[in-house]
């Protein structure tokens, strides 16, 4: 069974799609890495459950977070 990648795009309205290369480090550098992560966690679980609930089989599931997540100590995903 093939797996599934949660990936966060972000479309800017005047530039268009901005790549993760950039908008990643200024996250990282501005202190929201954090809340994003946890956010972009909590939505491929929710997803991923609303896919079970209508009967598919999602298999595996990757979410990459930043290296900012695991040295932030205490602090837990809700």
């Amino acid at each position: 069974m093939p797996g599934r990648e949660a990936l966060m795009r972000w479309s800017h309205p005047t530039r268009g799609p901005v790549s993760p290369a950039q908008f990643i480090p200024v996250a990282e550098d501005c202190g929201l890495i954090l809340p994003i992560g946890e956010w972009v966690l909590r939505e491929a679980c929710k997803q991923s459950q609303a896919r079970m609930d209508v009967g598919l089989v999602i298999g595996t599931m990757a979410v990459s977070i930043s290296a900012m997540e695991f040295w932030a100590e205490g602090r837990p995903i809700s």
